[in-house]
């Protein structure tokens, strides 16, 4: 027999309080306190549990010595499931009514102000850097330009996955704490604490490579290169002491922007570094069907001669007599694996920018899209356009003079090969805003890392300080300190591998990151099928998963043990400590994260926490509010105002995905 419920009455609210629990009506109240679960979690959908929620689960003891509380940090009350009763009660806590006239207190914290636009340009500003333009040269001479394009397209297919395993996790749950809070929440603490100290070091020192390659090419932006591959020195009067200090005051004073306007410049700047690679892609095609004279006098053609014997199709391997004929050959192409690691790292910073994204369910998708289209795109394009105009065996590339004079990227060795000179020191300029593009966003996102590390009680909680603006002050401050490290490469006398020692660290900083990425992934995964969570049910579906996934997930960890091989036979012992130190330095940090926390385990993926990070109960109405409030602003522009549309540029100021400045 159907039994029937009268709805109790509300309750009055006490003077002086407000609840902000929002009950639509007395019988859904009633109804949400009669819920029956069907199923052992009472947050399964099953029970009429939400997947896109912030409700936070506190484990507390209830009246009866069981059950299970929730704490909404909407309302500061809690849902509360008593396990004998199998009801749950709705309690509100009171809080204090504002006074006339008087706004609540806002709690300062980083602010979710970024469009999909500014959110791909910060990034692609992170990972367009030296990687491409620099380190490809000594690629090319290792690896041939057979070789060097197979490495991107290998590496690229492994960012590829990376991303959408990221875009997967961080558009579920938005958190900004970014993928080291991810890491945490599906892995285990210790692993999410070794990680984030660990991945902080590839912005320590990123930034000063970065400065320090600037500083050089500043130095000898003018030099030139006659036939037989000498340098015809024309020094910058300014010493390239002063050039790094100019360089890391103008860093500094952009990421102490505003983070609207820090957007709006980065997008500029990440516009600009796009415009110059497809300028010289233009160059290089140019140069490669004999439209430029060379310096011999003629307009001979190239046509893929760099692609053949003696040239190529393969590279020249490591010259050392420990690895003789094809096994020489092979450690080289092996060699440019990593260095096209070095040119690809940077992309997952992503995964960081998203804590500051407005609507990040609807704009990191977008985002992280269009950053892997133009990055692998750009790349492919880019690597085989430079093993087209740029022999693998130039003397330049392997002159440590000219290295460290910075006039080894495979676009100086083409522009030397002209009769005219004046777009060497175009191309230069070219290679200094790269530098200094990447050390803005490498600075950005190291701030916010140690800034999210500091949330989770894993740095010193004097971090968290954020500024009214919403910049983490003293975080982004203990980063720019970093950037002095630059003048490890001052000596002028003689060349040192001060970049190469660099590229030892963050190559290892950035795999250790990847392989962490994927393994959160998988766990993920797990704990969506054991929580009996529908995957209809998230907004982005990595579409590889679980073959790509794992397959990534081995060639990373192949890649990080592996990778250290170049630097111990160029640089000994010095590049083997280097290529590893990150590898026991993250080991230890969770051995000292276990011993001090011995309760802490592998996260019981049963029971994780599905809900907490979701930006508030109505956020996925706030979103699709705001997503029909511009498809109908667009709607009208079509209609009314077209031309306003195609020659102002909103976009640019920030006035899409709700964005308005």
């Amino acid at each position: 027999m159907e039994q029937h419920y009268d709805p109790p009455p509300f309750q009055i609210p006490v003077p002086g309080t407000q609840p902000t629990a929002n009950l639509t009506s007395p019988t859904e109240a009633y109804q949400m306190q009669q819920r029956t679960p069907t199923h052992p979690y009472p947050n399964h959908p099953s029970n009429g549990g939400y997947s896109h929620t912030s409700f936070q689960q506190d484990q507390r003891p209830t009246a009866n010595g069981g059950g299970e509380v929730i704490q909404s940090p909407q309302n500061g009350g809690y849902f509360q499931f008593d396990s004998e009763t199998a009801i749950e009660r709705v309690e509100v806590a009171p809080q204090p009514v504002s006074q006339p006239g008087q706004e609540p207190r806002r709690e300062r914290t980083l602010r979710r102000e970024l469009n999909s636009y500014q959110i791909t340009m910060i990034t692609l500003g992170g990972t367009f850097g030296t990687g491409l333009l620099v380190a490809s040269g000594t690629a090319l001479n290792e690896g041939g330009p057979l070789g060097l394009l197979i490495s991107f397209l290998f590496v690229g297919f492994i960012c590829f996955c990376m991303m959408t395993s990221l875009c997967e996790m961080a558009t579920f749950l938005p958190h900004k704490k970014g993928f080291v809070g991810l890491v945490t929440r599906y892995v285990h603490p210790a692993v999410g604490f070794g990680l984030g100290w660990t991945y902080l070091c590839q912005f320590m020192f990123v930034p000063p490579s970065h400065i320090n390659t600037a500083a050089i090419v500043m130095t000898y932006i003018n030099n030139t290169i006659d036939i037989n591959g000498n340098a015809v020195e024309s020094r910058n009067p300014v010493p390239s002491w002063a050039w790094r200090l100019i360089f890391i005051f103008i860093v500094t004073s952009v990421n102490f922007l505003g983070i609207r306007s820090f957007g709006r410049l980065e997008l500029l700047l990440s516009s600009f570094k796009i415009l110059v690679l497809i300028a010289l892609i233009i160059f290089g095609l140019v140069v490669d069907l004999g439209g430029a004279r060379l310096i011999t006098g003629g307009f001979d053609p190239i046509h893929g001669r760099n692609w053949r014997p003696p040239f190529g199709p393969m590279g020249h391997g490591l010259s050392n007599e420990l690895n003789p004929g094809s096994a020489g050959q092979f450690l080289g192409f092996w060699a440019t694996m990593v260095r096209v690691l070095f040119a690809f790292e940077g992309i997952e910073l992503i995964g960081v920018v998203i804590g500051e994204a407005a609507n990040p369910r609807r704009n990191v998708p977008r985002a992280i899209k269009q950053t892997y289209t133009l990055v692998i795109g750009l790349y492919v394009i880019t690597i085989i356009i430079i093993g087209l105009i740029c022999p693998s065996n130039s003397p330049t590339l392997t002159n440590r003079i000219l290295s460290h004079e910075g006039q080894v990227s495979p676009f100086i060795v083409a522009a030397h090969l002209l009769a005219a000179k004046a777009l060497v020191p175009v191309i230069n300029a070219a290679i200094i805003v790269f530098a200094l593009s990447g050390t803005i966003s490498n600075l950005y996102t190291g701030s916010r890392t140690l800034y999210g590390l500091a949330l989770d009680k894993q740095a010193p909680k004097i971090l968290r300080r954020v500024t009214v603006g919403g910049r983490p002050l003293l975080a982004l401050s203990l980063c720019v300190i970093w950037c002095f490290l630059s003048y490890l490469g001052q000596n002028e006398k003689r060349p040192n591998y001060t970049f190469d020692y660099f590229v030892d660290l963050t190559t290892t900083a950035g795999s250790v990151s990847w392989i962490c990425i994927f393994w959160a992934h998988i766990r993920f995964r797990k704990a969506l099928k054991l929580q009996g969570i529908n995957l209809r049910e998230l907004t982005y579906l990595a579409p590889l998963h679980p073959y790509g996934t794992w397959f990534s997930l081995v060639a990373s960890t192949i890649f990080t043990i592996f990778k250290g091989h170049e630097s111990f036979v160029k640089r000994r012992a010095g590049g083997f400590i280097t290529a590893y130190i990150l590898i026991a330095f993250f080991a230890v940090l969770i051995a000292g994260w276990k011993f001090y926390h011995p309760e802490d385990h592998f996260v019981n993926l049963g029971r994780v926490d599905l809900q907490e990070g979701g930006r508030d109960q109505d956020l996925a109405l706030e979103e699709r509010q705001q997503l029909e409030q511009d498809q109908e602003h667009q709607r009208q522009e079509q209609h009314g105002n077209g031309l306003r549309r195609r020659t102002n540029l909103p976009w640019l100021m920030g006035e899409r995905n709700g964005d308005t400045p």
